[in-house]
Order: structure tokens, then C-alpha cells, then sequence
């Protein structure tokens, strides 16, 4: 029997919608729950209402796990902002308001440049909602749809950016617990470099009130998964270790490896046995899905990606400077570098176009700071060292080349402007030689006054007789044969005559 397509099945962590013989969330794994049909979506009743007389709801922009996200006006102060409601049908769970409250909580108390600013929280209508600055861009989920896997600058750039957020949150003993491409957000405005934020801190816990939080101890109970499987650590997924910082640092570690080879390291068909591998089993080595990858980059991912959390980084400040390091050993780009290349740098690298701009090439510019950052790391006497027990280049001596003076230039000028004269003239020559016709010289006749008579024939004659020998007349002057002149002879003799009249 076919599937029925007009029916529908609805994640209930993300809220789409899926055809009835899906089962699953392709998105988070989340089992779907609720069928509907398209006929009866119904129109979202919130667009248009007003929340504390402040808060006007314009668009839905989204909905997650626990809340929709709208785009809504700060009528007081005529400001965009973006408005998150706790869905429906958790008005009535009491874990899942705590967990909402939780979120305005956790996000307000980051305050970091790359973690999503919350600025209200209240309760309408029976609905509750968090008030959030509004971000114009896509999430690093739609970035990696579209154009993953990234370079290793720019994964390494993004990065850079979440770990200091990440950071920010783990210094004031925060865990986010649901890291994920999703929950990542890059914030791109007209004539400003693109922000990184991020998101959704619904899923945060305390480190100080672990033990003490019945929240904390219902969300892990046996057979509860807390966070998405493809980007939970070991411990997480087993339920049984305390969370640490280094279980964000798996997550931040599952997205970087997904960013530069275009695959996260571990797939199942199920969240569970996503789960099992995660805690047995070792992923593929980087380099084998993207051997482009630096080794320095691989290396930190690698150890990102320990099942044991005290073989990890132990939180994201430690994974930042780590990939702040490898980043400015290799010369790659990021928002918060503080090697900038200088003017000579640029040039030595670059070449001048024909309209004058100078064009770089970024790969030898990333391998002179690099190699400008290791001489500053090891000092003149170190670098001095070590080019002795280096190899010598083989010397080469320098080609000189002679270039045209004033003096080479005339001369070829001239030699040029002579060579079209004696064109010229030899044209002159071959035209003149058309129009003039030579007279040929007369025969020789002697001078006896009479005109020649035809010399008599000799006929054949039967008898025996001698023929007569023919009459004494007037004798033709015996013609001496002229010699045949050469073709370049005549052309000589031709010239001669025109410039002889």
C-alpha cells in the first residue's frame, strides 16, 4: 500500500513536517509525533497580537524544540526584535517552563558579543516568551547545506567565534549541553563583516546546581536523550558521567570536523545507536575525508573528539587559543586577527594588474605570515641555527639583461626607414621596366643598292648530272649569333636606361 502523502507527521523539537512513512526527525532524530493534514494547518493566531502593550508579533521567522521565534516591533521605541513564545503544548508542563525560564536565564547571563543578547522576559496570556535582538543572516546548518564543506580558514574563522562564546558561557559556569550547527548562527549585515552568535541556551545547566536541580535530575533519567545525538559527547549520551565543560568541547569538536569534510563522524538510522557509537566507537580519521586539511587543525579536532573529557580541551577558552594558535601559524584569516600584512607583504605576494590594482594570491600570503610568525617565535639566533643545518638552495648567478637606450631605437628607425626606401625603388624599377619597350637592332645587308633575291633552290633530278652551282648576287652578311643575357642582366641594363634620360 503506497503512503499516504496528504497526511503528515510534525517533529515536535523542530516542528517540521514530514510525509506518514518518515519516522523520524532527518534534522535531530527527534521520533515525529503529531499527523495533520495539510488542509488543516491552521493560521497562527499569535501574528498580530501584542504582548504587554509593547511587543507586537509581525512574522513567524521559525520554531525550535520548545518555542516558536517571531519577528515582532518594540512598539515604544519602534524597534525590530525577535520574540520567542514557549509552544502550547507546554503550557501546561511544568519542566518545560522551568527549562524556559532557564534559557531567558542562561542567555542573559552571557554577556558576549557572539551569544545571542536577551534584553525581557514575561508572561502573556498564559504564554510565556523571551525577547531577543533580531539576526539577519542564515545558521551555520543552511551555510553548510549550501556550500559545505568550508575551506580551513573559514571553518577556523567561525569557529574562533563560537568557542569565544562558548567560553564566555563556561566562565560563568554555564554547560549549553545542545550545541549544533542549527543553534549557530552567522549574522550577515550590508558593510559589516559577518557575526557569529550563538543560540538556544534552552538546554543550559548550571554546573554549581547540577545536584541540586530536580530539572537536571528528571532530564536524565534511563532511556532520556538530552540534546541532539549526532553532536552529543560519550558521557552525555550515556547518561552516567558528570558534565563538564569538555562536553561542549566534543560538540564544538563534531561541528568543526562536519564544517571542513562535509559529514558529521558518526550516522545510524536510529538516535540510540547514534548514541552507542559515540561511546565506543573511534571516527575516521580527517584527512582521509579531507586531505587538504592542515595537520595542526586535524590535531586539535582529533583531540576535540576524545571519548575520555580530561584527554579533551578542558573548556572553550582552551580550545580557542589552541585554534588561535594554529590559525596564526599558518597565516589563515579570522575576524580577530592581529597579524595584519603590511604593504610590502602585500606586494611581494601580489602582482599589479594592467588597470593598476594589485591582485594577492591568499595561499602565498598565508605561507609569508607564517613564516613571519615562526622567525618572531624563535628569535635571530634560533633562525640562524637552524638555517645552518638546513639545506643550502643552490646559487645561481643573476642574468643580465640589456635594455633599449635612445641610441638602439634610432638606429633601427633608420634601418627601418631605409629598408622601405629601397622597397621603393625597386617598386619604381619593376613599373618602369612595364612601360618601356627595347628596339631591337636591324639585320646587316650589304650596301649594293639592289634588293635581295631569293637564293635559288636545289631540285632533285633524276640524272646523274652535278647541280649547277647557283649564280654569283648580292651575298646576305653572315649574322653573329648574340649571347643571351641573364635575367639579372637585363633587369640591371632595364634600371640603367631609366636613369640614363
Amino acid at each position: 500500500m503506497l503512503p499516504n502523502h496528504d497526511l503528515m507527521l510534525q517533529c515536535p523539537r523542530c516542528g517540521r513536517r514530514y510525509p506518514d512513512d518518515v519516522h523520524f526527525c532527518t534534522a535531530d532524530f527527534t521520533p515525529l509525533q503529531a499527523d495533520i493534514t495539510l488542509a488543516d494547518v491552521p493560521v497562527d493566531r499569535l501574528i498580530g497580537q501584542v504582548f504587554d502593550g509593547k511587543y507586537r508579533l509581525d512574522e513567524r521567522l521559525g520554531g525550535g524544540g520548545m518555542g516558536t521565534v517571531y519577528r515582532a516591533t518594540h512598539l515604544l521605541i519602534d524597534r525590530p526584535v525577535a520574540v520567542k513564545v514557549l509552544s502550547q503544548r507546554f503550557v501546561g508542563d511544568d519542566t518545560a517552563q522551568q527549562r524556559f525560564r532557564r534559557e531567558a536565564r542562561a542567555a542573559g547571563r552571557v554577556q558576549h558579543p557572539n551569544a545571542v543578547t536577551v534584553t525581557d522576559f514575561g508572561a502573556s496570556d498564559r504564554c510565556l516568551y523571551i525577547v531577543m535582538e533580531l539576526l539577519e543572516g542564515r545558521t551555520l546548518r543552511e551555510l553548510l547545506a549550501r556550500e559545505g564543506p568550508l575551506d580551513a580558514a573559514r571553518a577556523v574563522s567561525i569557529m574562533l567565534q563560537a568557542t569565544a562564546a562558548v567560553g564566555a558561557a563556561h566562565d560563568g559556569g554555564l554547560i549549553h549541553r545542545d550545541l549544533k550547527p542549527a543553534n549557530i548562527f552567522i549574522e550577515q549585515r550590508a558593510n559589516a563583516p559577518a557575526v557569529v552568535k550563538v543560540l538556544d541556551f534552552g538546554l543550559a545547566k548550571f554546573a554549581v546546581e547540577e545536584q541540586a536541580d530536580d530539572d537536571y535530575q528528571t532530564l536524565t533519567q534511563v532511556g532520556t536523550l538530552i540534546g541532539t545525538p549526532r553532536y552529543m559527547s560519550p558521557e552525555q549520551c550515556s547518561g552516567t558521567g558528570k558534565l563538564t565543560p569538555a562536553s561542549d568541547v566534543y560538540s564544538l569538536g563534531i561541528i568543526l570536523y562536519e564544517m571542513l569534510s562535509g559529514a558529521v563522524p558518526f550516522t545510524a538510522e536510529t538516535p540510540l545507536a547514534i548514541a552507542l557509537r559515540h561511546v565506543s566507537e573511534t571516527p575516521q580519521p580527517l584527512r582521509e575525508l579531507a586531505p587538504s586539511v592542515p595537520d595542526k587543525v586535524e590535531a586539535i579536532v582529533t583531540r576535540s573528539l576524545a571519548k575520555i573529557p580530561t584527554d579533551r580541551f578542558a573548556d572553550g577558552n582552551d580550545l580557542r587559543r589552541a585554534l588561535h594558535s594554529a590559525a596564526h601559524d599558518l597565516g589563515l584569516e579570522h575576524a580577530d586577527t592581529m597579524q595584519t600584512p603590511s604593504i610590502e607583504e602585500l606586494r611581494s605576494v601580489g602582482s599589479e594588474s594592467p588597470s593598476g590594482r594589485l591582485v594577492i594570491d591568499l595561499a602565498t600570503l598565508r605561507q609569508v605570515q607564517a613564516r613571519t610568525s615562526t622567525e618572531e617565535k624563535l628569535g635571530p639566533d634560533a633562525l640562524k641555527e637552524l638555517s645552518a643545518h638546513s639545506p643550502k638552495r643552490p646559487e645561481f648567478d643573476r642574468v643580465r639583461i640589456p635594455f633599449d637606450d635612445g641610441k638602439n631605437l634610432r638606429r633601427r628607425r633608420n634601418l627601418v626607414i631605409a629598408m622601405f626606401g629601397l622597397i621603393a625603388v625597386l617598386a619604381i624599377a619593376v613599373v618602369g621596366s612595364r612601360w618601356w619597350t627595347p628596339v631591337s637592332n636591324p639585320p646587316l645587308i650589304a650596301s649594293t643598292g639592289a634588293q635581295p633575291t631569293p637564293s635559288p633552290t636545289a631540285e632533285a633530278s633524276p640524272s646523274a648530272t652535278p647541280t649547277p652551282s647557283p649564280s654569283p648576287g648580292p651575298r646576305r652578311a653572315r649574322q653573329r649569333p648574340q649571347k643571351k643575357q641573364s635575367k639579372f642582366g637585363s633587369f640591371v641594363n632595364k634600371v640603367r636606361r631609366i636613369f640614363n634620360r
